[in-house]
């Protein structure tokens, strides 16, 4: 039997690290054959403030053991 994954998509800004991990917490919560977590994260980086929220949720991520991969 195949495994499953949990998958975010951010389409919102959210710079908070609190509200960051709240948000990714969810898709660890147990469930038996759950096998991925991936967040999909759109940033517009033509918006100066919006890049900012962005480089903060890197760091976020990062303190979350997350690894980013930048899929342009």
């Amino acid at each position: 039997m195949l495994g499953t994954s949990r998958t975010l998509v951010l389409g919102m800004p959210v710079s908070w690290r609190g509200t960051l991990q709240q948000y990714v917490g969810h898709l660890h919560r147990e469930h038996g054959k759950k096998t991925d977590v991936r967040i999909v994260d759109f940033v517009d980086m033509g918006q100066r403030a919006l890049l900012r929220m962005w480089e903060k949720r890197q760091r976020g991520y990062k303190a979350m053991g997350y690894r980013i991969a930048d899929l342009k």
